[in-house]
């Protein structure tokens, strides 16, 4: 989740949490930090890119460490704060916005890994893309009207109300696409396969369905609320031609895509997989590709994606690789330009 919505959680959960011992100001103040605490963990970039990557939403978005972060930040924030009692003045309210925090990364598509440091097994939701500006405007809403009616905690407990049952009309939506995901392969005679679906922006009717059936896989960007074909004009713009790649599922246009390519490519493709500098990619990517392989004088660069993130009109985020001859780690900026990721 965006750090907007992250801050707005906080100072909704600051507006409803009875600390009367602490000003309405000193709340919001502590909330807003809190519920961007988690996210300290970008410190870890410079250090190692693959570091961070193993790591991100991971100890500090952890629900066994939540205490000790808690309890980390209460004690800052009362040597911070003047006018408290002391750290347990901080606790409860540090423990709210800190599994607000945790909640909304654990609803998208990325992964959070929930019982850090003992497992990095990551769990999603997968109900709500990344940035999400109806789930932003209804906190949005709260807060500003909270603001007016500085008395009553009604308007954030009605933004609350509104994003459960955002959320929720999100997750009946997503359990359409996974149907129509199963259909699909049933209309293909598909005897072993998974079906998963990923949110997509600006509607809950949008999604990437996808269809792992052994080292293939099958998707298709769906619309799940019409049943006529989208169309834009070429001189439309960016968005609008994005949009209109989301079809009906009786439409749909899949696609399919080999793990490891084919012919000479899947060779080279298995052995680049499997080699020890490959580990984080391996552990990261849920529905893992073949994009391309490069060829160099000097050796080839052998290129992954996670299909998790393929989306219409953006390019993707996340295509890792190793490029010969010493086999280290690149990954593909948004530009298609090899960036060495150490």
């Amino acid at each position: 989740m965006d750090n907007l919505t992250h801050t707005l959680s906080g100072l909704i959960a600051a507006r409803l949490y009875p600390a009367q011992k602490l000003s309405m100001k000193t709340r919001y103040i502590a909330g807003a930090l809190a519920a961007n605490a988690p996210d300290l963990d970008i410190l870890l970039a410079p250090i190692s890119s693959q570091l961070y990557i193993m790591h991100h939403r991971g100890e500090t978005h952890s629900l066994l460490m939540l205490p000790l972060w808690a309890l980390l930040l209460s004690w800052v924030f009362s040597r911070v704060f003047k006018g408290s009692n002391g750290w347990k003045d901080f606790y409860g309210l540090a423990t709210v916005a800190l599994m607000v925090h945790i909640i909304g990364d654990w609803i998208t598509g990325y992964g959070t890994q929930l019982f850090a440091p003992f497992t990095n097994q990551t769990y999603s939701l997968g109900t709500t893309f990344i940035i999400d500006p109806v789930l932003t405007l209804i906190l949005l809403g709260g807060f500003a009207a909270g603001l007016f009616m500085k008395n009553s905690m009604n308007p954030a407990r009605v933004a609350t109300l509104g994003v459960a049952i955002w959320i929720g009309t999100q997750f009946y939506w997503k359990q359409e696409a996974i149907k129509a995901g199963h259909a699909y392969a049933e209309s293909q005679d598909w005897k072993t396969f998974t079906v998963s679906a990923e949110p997509r922006p600006l509607a809950p009717f949008n999604w990437t369905v996808l269809i792992q059936e052994g080292d293939r896989y099958h998707y298709a960007h769906l619309k799940l609320n019409i049943h006529t074909q989208q169309t834009a004009a070429p001189d439309t713009n960016w968005l609008s031609q994005a949009l209109a790649s989301f079809q009906p599922a009786e439409m749909a246009d899949w696609k399919t895509l080999t793990k490891f390519g084919n012919g000479l490519d899947n060779t080279l493709a298995r052995d680049i997989w499997a080699r020890p500098e490959f580990e984080f990619f391996r552990w990261f990517a849920s529905a893992p590709a073949l994009y391309r392989i490069d060829h160099h004088p000097n050796g080839p660069c052998v290129w992954f994606q996670d299909l998790r993130f393929v989306a219409p009109g953006r390019d993707g985020p996340f295509r890792f690789g190793l490029c010969g001859p010493e086999w280290k780690a690149y990954r593909l900026d948004r530009s298609g330009t090899p960036r060495l990721f150490d």
